[in-house]
């Protein structure tokens, strides 16, 4: 019985054996009749999982790292409080509602250019070297005529004659305008500083051989023609601390001497950073006696005390950029106010003050275009 059951088995075996044979047979027929399309079909089906895969994990690109903020705080100006009866009368503020602040690129003048400098003014002696707490590093000549300073970390430079020592031409006529204008920019030229941006031209002044070199409004009356500029910015200028000086100038004599030549320029490029929110007429009121400041009277006791205002009165407002005296690369708007002012004596005179135009507070950097309708190219009083 046993070997009966073993014999069918083995009997199986065989019969499945058989068929087994002719299932690989028959897949092997299909292998060799489709073999592309499951190539295809299969590559596929690769790719389809590996792009699903890649849309599951996050990317792993860099990402822009934001630009820092500018940290702008108001400019530090130097100069006497408003009184609290301070009056702004001015109908006419058309000044645009946001502007551009920059930032410039420091300028220093080396000791070698300051030697050539030098030597273009006629000094051929080594210079005497001193060091300021703002002025920073600067070398002098003098002599008995004429001296030179140039503060090298500061790009400034003063020339003058010792008008006391000098003989000045007492006839003929002043050069033009023109003409002097000419000689600063060959001037600026040949001492290697010639400017790398858009000038704007202050009126001429007319000065007499006096003591601190008084103007006059008759040039028929004048000793000397006096020409200057400001850089432009935008469709504004800079400025320095003082109002009514140009931060390079020169003056000649009435044969087309130099008298004196100044220089104060402390960046040779600006870039252009955000744009901010000014004030408007209302805040100019609201704010002129606590962040207003007196730059300029023509009062002869500002010259030998600190005067002191009890009435100020402003009828005349322009837009300037301005160069902070303490180097501070932001460059940004100011209001120029300029009016009448009371001392305490009651005596008048004519004054100056600086507001900052930023409207300092909440508001954030915008970058938004500033609409060229509201630029306006303004006069300096």
């Amino acid at each position: 019985m046993e070997i009966l059951r073993l014999a069918q088995v083995f009997v199986q075996v065989i019969m499945l054996h058989g068929k087994i044979k002719k299932v690989i047979e028959k897949v092997i027929q299909f292998f060799k009749r489709y073999w592309i399309f499951i190539v295809l079909a299969t590559v596929a089906s690769s790719l389809l999982v590996f792009r699903l895969s890649q849309r599951e994990q996050p990317s792993l690109e860099p990402q822009p790292t934001p630009a820092p903020q500018i940290k702008l705080s108001p400019p530090q100006i130097s100069g006497v409080n408003l009184p609290r009866n301070s009056i702004f009368s001015i109908s006419d503020f058309s000044f645009p509602p946001r502007l551009k602040i920059y930032q410039g690129s420091e300028s220093k003048i080396s000791s070698d250019q300051a030697v050539k400098i030098a030597r273009e003014f006629g000094f051929s002696g080594s210079p005497q070297e001193s060091e300021d707490v703002f002025l920073g590093n600067f070398y002098t000549w003098a002599t008995k005529t004429k001296f030179l300073s140039i503060a090298l970390n500061s790009n400034t430079i003063n020339h003058g004659l010792d008008l006391s020592q000098s003989q000045l031409p007492t006839k003929g006529a002043l050069p033009s305008p023109e003409t002097a204008k000419t000689t600063l920019e060959n001037l600026l030229e040949n001492l290697g500083l010639s400017p790398q941006f858009e000038l704007k031209w202050q009126k001429e002044d007319y000065l007499v051989n006096r003591y601190s070199l008084p103007f006059v409004n008759n040039p028929k009356e004048a000793d000397f023609i006096k020409v200057g500029f400001n850089p432009a910015v935008g469709q504004y200028q800079m400025i320095g601390l003082e109002p009514n000086e140009p931060l390079v100038s020169l003056v000649l004599d009435k044969e087309a001497k130099l008298i004196s030549f100044s220089y104060q320029l402390y960046f040779s490029s600006l870039e252009d950073l955000e744009i901010y929110d000014l004030k408007d007429n209302n805040d100019v009121q609201a704010l002129l006696i606590t962040e207003g400041k007196i730059v300029y009277s023509d009062s002869y006791e500002e010259i030998v005390k600190i005067p002191n205002f009890v009435q100020a009165e402003f009828n005349q407002i322009t837009l300037a950029y301005y160069q902070d005296p303490d180097k501070n690369p932001i460059i940004q708007p100011i209001y120029i106010l300029s009016g009448q002012g009371t001392l305490e004596s009651g005596e008048k005179t004519e004054i100056i003050a600086y507001l900052p135009a930023i409207k300092f507070g909440t508001q954030t950097p915008q970058n938004q275009e500033v609409p060229r309708e509201f630029f306006q190219l303004p006069e300096l009083p």
